[in-house]
């Protein structure tokens, strides 16, 4: 991947979580639902931007690191 889809996809997904945490924070201390449809859309992205963040950014999830497959 390129590095500016890279930065691109990064801003993306944490503008993704960043807009969904507040929302999960909220309905879980005052524990209810949500109550509009754009909080609850907004909830929605919570598991996929997460899952796209460990996946793809986060150190947790990196492919390079601790490679040592290679034959010496």
């Amino acid at each position: 991947m390129n590095p500016g889809c890279r930065v691109m996809a990064l801003f993306l997904v944490l503008l993704a979580l960043f807009q969904a945490l507040p929302v999960a924070l909220d309905a879980w201390q005052a524990r209810q639902w949500p109550d509009t449809v754009s909080e609850w859309i907004r909830l929605a992205l919570l598991p996929g931007a997460l899952w796209l963040y460990l996946r793809y950014f986060s150190i947790l999830g990196c492919r390079q690191c601790g490679g040592d497959d290679e034959p010496r």
